[in-house]
């Protein structure tokens, strides 16, 4: 088999790090690197995994997606990064790029976005495994997939999905649009739950032969069936919204090979001097430097 590609939504372990590692990581000048120094430490375990081919992707675009002009309530119940988190974002690509590794942000586009296109564009012959945490990105995966929750060195293929969601992979953008995703403040249709949404798209496959077949509904196997259709018929305007946002974009107009996804010579003398920076301790700092190569 072709050796996988590893797509890293890395935004996820940055604020991994952040929330649940103390804030006693200072630099000399008195600014909080906990999230840096986490995030480092994720890089040096991954890199113990001898990825061939791999890239990170970070959110950049925290309130300038695409999605934002669709629908500007999304994510509007996140509070935007305070100086030194923006400041902790930054050290972060730094140090992903220090380390010779790919990686990408986009301010229209989400790393979710990004993942999606690096698999379309670069994994036609080969596997992904995306490492990650966020339940969205189950919607890429095609029969060889993995998702990699890192931390808790969890594997979930389309089958664990189905198990979890009750859908397949490519059902769980309508899923998310029906049944709401309260972490992306997506509201979803009124009274359509998790299992409803489960129940409709089982039954009729997607949101758009749902709107072809409505009046199908009321002989759904469902509780409440008929109020649901009232539902779905009333708020279909946003729930065409919702299926729009909550699908992942993979046609973005990326220019990159699959050379470009092979780690790159790291400087010692860089690295050194960032470790310098950040006041890692001398056993990070040993880390950073054996992987530079210094």
């Amino acid at each position: 088999m072709s050796e996988p590609i590893y797509l890293v939504d890395a935004s996820i372990y940055i604020f991994r790090a952040y929330f649940s590692m103390p804030d006693t990581f200072m630099t000399d000048e008195g600014e909080s690197v906990n999230a840096v120094y986490g995030y480092s430490n994720f890089m040096l375990d991954f890199l113990e995994k001898k990825p061939a081919f791999s890239s990170f992707a970070f959110d950049e675009s925290l309130n300038t997606c695409y999605r934002n002009e669709i629908y500007p309530e999304y994510k509007a119940n996140r509070d935007l990064p305070d100086a030194n988190l923006e400041f902790q974002l930054q050290k972060c690509q730094e140090a992903t790029r220090l380390l010779g590794f790919h990686h990408l942000s986009l301010h229209d586009y989400e790393a979710d976005d990004i993942i999606g296109t690096l698999q379309v564009k670069l994994a036609a012959d080969r596997p992904v495994v995306i490492v990650t945490r966020d339940k969205d990105l189950g919607q890429l995966l095609r029969k060889e997939d993995l998702l990699w929750d890192f931390a808790a060195d969890d594997f979930q293929g389309p089958k664990e999905v189905r198990e979890k969601f009750g859908v397949d992979p490519n059902q769980i953008a309508d899923y998310l649009a029906l049944a709401g995703d309260s972490v992306d403040n997506i509201p979803g249709a009124p009274g359509i739950g998790a299992k409803s949404a489960a129940t409709i798209l089982n039954h009729f496959g997607d949101i758009d032969a749902l709107y072809e077949r409505l009046d199908d509904m009321t002989s759904l196997q469902m509780r409440g069936a008929k109020k649901a259709k009232q539902t779905l018929e009333d708020h279909e305007p946003n729930i065409r919204i919702f299926q729009e946002i909550t699908r992942i974009k993979t046609d973005i107009d990326i220019d990159v090979a699959l050379s470009h996804l092979e780690r790159q010579p790291a400087s010692a003398e860089e690295v050194g001097a960032f470790c310098d920076e950040m006041n890692f301790g001398q056993r990070v700092r040993n880390r950073m430097l054996e992987a530079s190569g210094g």
